[in-house]
Parts: structure tokens; C-alpha cells; sequence
């Protein structure tokens, strides 16, 4: 049984990386449209590098995941507009694709040059602003929470459950994580354990925790503040997070 899902999980793989160069051609067409104005491009294009991701992940391309990780922070940030500037990085992010595709067809093992390619991109296309995962599944306070944070010049990334945070925070650089401490699948507590114990470039990586519970946490996970949802709630998350943007500075 496991050879015969081996089988299949491999022939899934070979088709998904020869309609690989399809995909970011596709990509590329979802922008033009954009520049045109035509009403759905900027969805299209979002859907379309949002399943890039998930197959990336799925069959353990890590580059493909971390650009279009990337790519969709870009998006969804707002960066993007008809300005030539904003259309070119978004090009550029398409052409990161494009590059690797020609790895994977010709059998190239390393993506270093491109990764770091994608960390200068990623400095020029959303300079000047530190950037901060949130994490909280409630909607109110998710709202209540980026309101606050992006009132200090932060770009807020969001996420309401644990999994899909941790592997966006194994793959895309970040500045803060802002999470509440019990999530609906993966709680807090087991995230920052396994970045500490990870190689990615969030290994250390400060941490707001926002959570009544009174149980203990590990020292070695270094949170930087633990915030009670009472009347202070606001003024101690700015307050801590203003502490972290200064030493960031």
C-alpha cells in the first residue's frame, strides 16, 4: 500500500512540475491583466500563487513555498498598483518562479542564489516597515490587534491557525510574532518551541503572547512579554511592541 502511494504522490510531483512553467506563464498573464484594469486579476492572481504555494509545500519544493509566501505578503500588503515600480517587483517575484522551474527541469539540486535573490526582493518591493505575524483566530480581536500594530508603522501578515503560521514563519523573515497563546489546531507554545529548535532565519524571533492562562512557560523560549485581554490590553501591546521596535532599530 505505501509503495502504491509512493507511486502515486510521484506521478502527482512529475505532473505538477511539468505544468510548473504553465503555471507562472498563467501568473504572468494575471498581471498584465491587472495593469489593464481587468475586473478579477488582482483575485485570480492571488488564488493562483496561493495554490502554487500549497503545491510547493505538498510535494517539498521549500523555495517554491518561500516565494509565494512572499509573494502573497506582497499582495496582500497593498503594495501592489499600476505603478511601474509596483508592477516590476511583482514581475520579479514571477520571474523567481520561472527561475526555478528551470532548476527542476534540469535537475538542479541548489536554490541558494535564488533565495537570496528573494531576500533582496523582499527588502526593496516592502522596505521601511518591520514586519509582524499575527496570529489569532477571533476576528474581533485579529481587527482590534492589526489596528494597534499598524498604527505603529508595522506590516501585519495575518493568521487565525497554527500550522499554516508555522510554516509561513519557517519560510518568510519576520520581525515580531503577535499570538494568542491557544489556537484551533497547533497552540503557540508549540510553535516558538520548534522555531528555537529550527535552522530558519525566525529562529529567534521575538514574541508577544497574548493569553490569560496562568500556566508556565519555558524560559528557554525567551518570550519577550505576555499580554492578560483585560483594560490594558491596548496600551501593554503597544507598549511592548514599541520596546521591540526599538532595539530592532
Amino acid at each position: 500500500m505505501s509503495t502504491e502511494f509512493d507511486t502515486l504522490v510521484n506521478q502527482l510531483r512529475a505532473e505538477f512540475v511539468a505544468e510548473f512553467p504553465e503555471r507562472c506563464d498563467s501568473l504572468e498573464e494575471c498581471l498584465l491583466a491587472f495593469e489593464d484594469g481587468r475586473e478579477g486579476a488582482f483575485d485570480d492572481m492571488y488564488r493562483r500563487v496561493h495554490s502554487l504555494k500549497g503545491a510547493g509545500s505538498q510535494f517539498g519544493l521549500s523555495i517554491v513555498t518561500a516565494i509565494c509566501h512572499q509573494f502573497e505578503s506582497f499582495l496582500s500588503s497593498g503594495s501592489l498598483s499600476t505603478d511601474q515600480l509596483s508592477l516590476s517587483y511583482a514581475l520579479s517575484y514571477v520571474d523567481l518562479l520561472k527561475r526555478v522551474s528551470e532548476c527542476i527541469g534540469a535537475e538542479k539540486s541548489s536554490t541558494v542564489e535564488i533565495e537570496h535573490e528573494l531576500e533582496e526582493l523582499r527588502k526593496s518591493s516592502m522596505p521601511d516597515h518591520a514586519a509582524v505575524l499575527l496570529i489569532e483566530p477571533s476576528p474581533s480581536r485579529r481587527k482590534l490587534c492589526q489596528g494597534v500594530l499598524s498604527s505603529l508603522g508595522l506590516r501585519v501578515v495575518l493568521q487565525e491557525r497554527g500550522m499554516p503560521a508555522l510554516e509561513q514563519l519557517l519560510h518568510e523573515p519576520f520581525d515580531l510574532l503577535v499570538a494568542a497563546r491557544e489556537l484551533p489546531d497547533l497552540n503557540t507554545v508549540a510553535i516558538v518551541s520548534a522555531l528555537r529548535e529550527s535552522n530558519c532565519r525566525n529562529r529567534h524571533i521575538q514574541v508577544i503572547l497574548v493569553s490569560s492562562n496562568a500556566a508556565p512557560i519555558p524560559e528557554y523560549l525567551d518570550i519577550h512579554a505576555v499580554l492578560a485581554r483585560d483594560a490594558q490590553f491596548i496600551p501593554n501591546l503597544a507598549k511592548a511592541t514599541g520596546e521591540i521596535l526599538q532595539h530592532h532599530q
